[in-house]
């Protein structure tokens, strides 16, 4: 199964723990100012789908995906996010999101 559809699974189903074995050890999410590690990024993402209504699976689009990275973009309010993940020994090894204002795809 690919790691966008387990992930779909896992948001569906929602279950931190498989959230968290889906991410390698040395897992590190890159943000715009900062880096989460592995547990961090576990802490806030199951923040996220018990206090909001965030659901990403329902919206995402999975735009490319192969042995070594999966590449999903979904829309948010104003903006287009892609997230690139970086796959290590079947997991999550890397992560970046970036968001972009629709409004600016146009300059």
């Amino acid at each position: 199964m690919s790691m966008f559809q387990q992930l779909i699974e896992c948001f569906n189903n929602w279950n931190e723990e498989t959230f968290k074995e889906l991410h390698h050890e040395d897992f590190m999410f890159i943000r715009e100012t900062e880096l989460l590690n592995r547990d961090e990024h576990v802490s806030n993402i199951s923040q996220l789908v018990k206090e909001t209504t965030w659901n990403w699976q329902h919206v995402a689009i999975l735009i490319h995906e192969n042995e070594f990275v999966t590449e999903a973009r979904w829309e948010e309010n104003n903006e287009v996010v892609t997230n690139f993940m970086v796959k290590k020994n079947n997991q999550i090894w890397r992560a970046l999101v970036c968001r972009v204002e629709k409004n600016s795809l146009n300059d």
